[in-house]
Formats: structure tokens, sequence, C-alpha cells
């Protein structure tokens, strides 16, 4: 084994070869996402926020580049530092050309525009609430009255159903949500469903609930708990439509799921 790491370890050209590999094969994924239209899936998401699997890698091998690079300089191995810097100036240009291909096709390719507020206006007959200014307390009901006196002036502890609060974020289609967990609530889970109400379309279902579940804890019970922050990425800022909110619960003894409760907003996408 040893003689092994000694062998790679001498050949200087090893190290940075995996990181312009992987650049290269970034570059075919953003040439992809020049054709994905307005549908743009969770992957290219992470590439683009650089949560990716490539990202990662690319970030511990420059790290680990950096440490061959200074081990080369205190060995005084010349040669091997100056073809080394060479491969690595290649492998980071090929990471800034990735990064202004990204930045460049999400900020401008009218494509990602969506219209899905545009199509789905609010309807008359439908009473619906808004969100909270972001500037509020969390910890008060919808009329701005404070919930830190007296809890049971505005929720019914023996209540099974939940007491719902959205909240706008920093900006448009982020959004912050409480809930009130009645004490007599079992060990179990807790998330958000989102669905536009004229059409009945589930909006975000995946990250929402992965943004939106919570655990049920003992501290949890009888209060309200703290603000779990989503986005809603159908739609842009500014073209507001009606969505419902459904509380979910699953039971960990039982594992039988149920809706607590429901609360119409009217909300906006978020443009990623």
């Amino acid at each position: 084994m040893g003689e092994i790491a000694k062998k790679l370890y001498q050949k200087w050209w090893i190290w940075p070869l995996p990181l312009i590999i992987l650049q290269i094969i970034q570059c075919f994924i953003i040439r992809d996402c020049h054709n994905t239209g307005g549908e743009v899936s969770e992957h290219i998401l992470q590439v683009v926020n650089g949560r990716s699997a490539i990202s990662v890698i690319s970030k511990i091998l420059y790290a680990g580049n950096v440490i061959i690079w200074i081990t080369y300089i205190v060995k005084r191995l010349n040669k091997a530092v100056e073809w080394h810097l060479l491969m690595m100036a290649a492998a980071t240009a090929l990471c800034i050309w990735n990064i202004l291909g990204i930045g460049i096709w999400w900020m401008f390719n009218s494509d990602l525009v969506d219209d899905f507020g545009k199509q789905h206006n609010i309807p008359e007959n439908v009473e619906y609430n808004e969100p909270l200014p972001s500037h509020y307390s969390d910890r008060v009901d919808e009329n701005g009255n404070s919930l830190a006196v007296d809890l049971t002036d505005f929720i019914n502890p023996d209540d099974i159903s939940t007491w719902l609060q959205i909240k706008n974020g920093l900006q448009g289609g982020i959004y912050h949500y409480s809930l009130y967990i009645p004490q007599a609530f079992d060990d179990g889970e807790i998330w958000l469903e989102c669905y536009e109400v004229t059409e009945n379309a589930q909006l975000s279902s995946k990250s929402i609930r992965e943004s939106t579940l919570r655990k049920v804890t003992k501290e949890d019970k009888g209060n309200i708990t703290e603000p779990m922050r989503f986005s809603i990425y159908e739609g842009n800022w500014g073209e507001f439509y009606l969505a419902r909110f459904e509380v979910w619960y699953m039971d960990y003894a039982t594992k039988t799921k149920r809706k607590l409760t429901e609360k119409i907003y009217k909300v906006e996408g978020w443009m990623r």
C-alpha cells in the first residue's frame, strides 16, 4: 500500500486529472440545462446551487490539490510544481467557465420565467388569508395580537386540530410557517402540502415536504413551534394566486397518516 501511495505521489499529473474530468462532465450537464425550458429538475438545481455530487467532490479535490501543491513546494519538486499548477489552471479555467455558463443561463434564460401565476387567477368566491408580513413577531395571531400572554385566548388546548400561521420571507415565494401542536398528540411527524385552489395542482411537492417536515417532540406539545422556511417555485414575483395549505400528520406507533387542518393563502412563486 505504501508503494502505491508513493507512486501516486510522484505522478503529479494524476492529482488534478479527476478534477478536470469532473469539470468537463459538468460542462455537458450545463449544456443540457439550456434545453430544459420551464421544467427545472432537482438535479439541475443542485448543480446551480453548488450542491451536486460533482460540485462537492470538486471542492474536496481542490483542497487536496492545494495540499499536494504545498507539499511539492516544501520538498522543492520544482518541475512537479510547475506542471501541477498548469493543470490546476486548466481545471480552474473550466470551473470558471462552468460558473459563468450557469450564471448567465440562470439570470437571462427567458424559458425559466413561467407564467403559472398568470394562468391561475384568484377566484372571486373563495375566502383567503394574507401571509403575515415578514417583520411580524412569530408569536402573534393573524390580527397581530401577541400570543405570549395567554395561549388559550387564541387556541383551545383540547382541540385536536392545529393552528397554522404562514408568514412572508425576505423574498416573494419564500415563506415561514408555525404550528400549534396540541398536547394530546402522540409522537410522530408533521408536514405541509400545498395545492393551487382552482385546479388542485400540488405545488413544489417534494421540496415543500422536505422543508416543512418536523418531528413532534415532547417540547412541541402544547406549544407553537419555531418557524420553518420553505419555498413555492411555481410562478413569479408579483403574480399572485391562491394556494391551499394542508397540515398532515403521521403517528409513529400506528404508521397512519391523516390531514389535520387546511387554510387558503394568497401566494406568489419564487423567481429562482
